[in-house]
């Protein structure tokens, strides 16, 4: 059996996206901004470094990342967002794709149910992060290229642990 990369990648933005309306998330993201926070230029040049994605299926993950920020912006729930700062600092699709997400980041964060904060670089971290996850109502997925594991909420302790620290780390998001 032969898996299609690209579109498994596409599936799982579209799961992600069914689950973000409901209640609370709180997610952690270390190489790039999280996904509904992305510019569509943003969006497309990750989509596109992947090498996973094929040309295919790249305007589909923008979509479906747009619409993952139409909910963020709408959410009735609190939004909680971490990312490193080496995520913040890496230039993917050039220095306008970069100035024009800051800009977008800096209104999301000052939507009353948003919170970004940023995990400086020099900080000590007793856990690596090489995959980023997101905590919902109703469980964690663990995001990794090019699936994602979602595990039941009553087995995410652990993840929620974590979260607190990195949180409890990081700093307000500021330009």
């Amino acid at each position: 059996m032969t898996i299609d990369v690209s579109r498994a990648l596409v599936e799982q933005q579209r799961n992600l996206a069914l689950d973000e309306p409901n209640g609370r998330i709180r997610s952690f993201s270390p190489s790039v901004v999280p996904a509904p926070m992305q510019t569509p230029a943003y969006a497309r040049a990750v989509a596109t470094a992947s090498g996973l994605v094929r040309a295919e299926h790249v305007e589909e993950i923008v979509e479906i990342r747009r619409r993952r920020q139409r909910a963020l912006r709408d959410a009735e729930y609190p939004r909680t967002y971490v990312v490193t700062e080496s995520a913040l600092r890496r230039t993917i699709g050039g220095v306008e794709v970069m100035a024009e997400q800051r800009v977008l980041l800096l209104a999301l964060a000052e939507l009353a149910h948003v919170t970004l904060r940023v995990l400086p670089e020099q900080d000590r971290h007793p856990v690596i992060w090489s995959c980023g996850f997101t905590i919902t109502e109703n469980a964690t997925s663990i995001e990794g290229i090019p699936f994602s594991i979602a595990l039941p909420i009553k087995e995410t302790r652990h993840y929620l642990a974590h979260f607190q620290d990195l949180f409890h780390a990081a700093r307000p998001y500021e330009l």
